[in-house]
C-alpha cells in the first residue's frame, strides 16, 4: 500500500466563534420598593368574613351544595359514602370513596372562620369566605374551592 493511503488524515474543525455574554443591569428600585420592610403583599389574598353568624350559615350553605351534587355519583361508583357530623369545632363532611381512591375531609372551624380540605391528591388547604367574592377561597393563593374539588374527584 502505498504510504499516503496509510498515514493518518485529521480533520480540523474551525474555531469556536466566541459571542459576547449580555448581561442584564439590576433595576432601579422606586422609593415605594425601597420605603416597604417585610415581604410583597399577595394581590390573590382575600378579606375573609369575620361575622360568625354570616360564616356558619355560608359553611352549612356549602356542605348542604356538596350533599346533594354528590348524591348522584353514589349510584356510579361502587364505594361513595357522604358523612355529615358535627365536630368539635363544626361541621365535617367526610367522602370516602374506599382504600384505593382515599378519603376527602371538609371540617369547619367556626372560630377561626376557616375550613380545612384535605385529600389523597391535593393534601391539606385552608378555605377563608371572601367578603367580596362571597366565594371559598385558599389563603395561600386566592384559588377557588370548587374548582379544586371538582378536579380531585374527577
Amino acid at each position: 500500500m502505498p504510504a499516503a493511503s496509510m498515514a493518518i488524515r485529521t480533520f480540523h474543525s474551525t474555531d469556536p466563534v466566541w459571542m459576547p455574554v449580555r448581561r442584564r443591569r439590576r433595576a432601579r428600585q422606586t422609593e415605594k420598593e425601597e420605603k416597604s420592610e417585610g415581604p410583597a403583599e399577595n394581590p390573590l389574598k382575600h378579606e375573609p368574613v369575620t361575622d360568625s353568624l354570616a360564616f356558619c350559615q355560608e359553611a352549612s350553605a356549602l356542605l348542604t351544595k356538596l350533599q346533594t351534587a354528590l348524591e348522584p355519583m353514589k349510584a356510579q361508583n361502587d364505594t361513595f359514602i357522604v358523612k355529615r357530623v358535627d365536630g368539635d369545632i363544626g361541621e365535617i363532611l367526610t367522602i370516602d370513596l374506599g382504600p384505593k381512591e382515599g378519603s376527602y375531609r371538609i371540617e369547619i372551624s367556626e372560630l377561626e372562620h376557616i375550613f380545612e380540605y384535605t385529600s389523597p391528591i391535593s393534601g391539606k388547604v385552608l378555605y377563608v369566605l371572601s367578603n367580596e367574592t362571597k366565594e371559598w377561597v385558599g389563603i395561600e393563593d386566592g384559588h377557588s374551592f370548587e374548582g379544586l374539588l371538582v378536579r380531585d374527584l374527577i
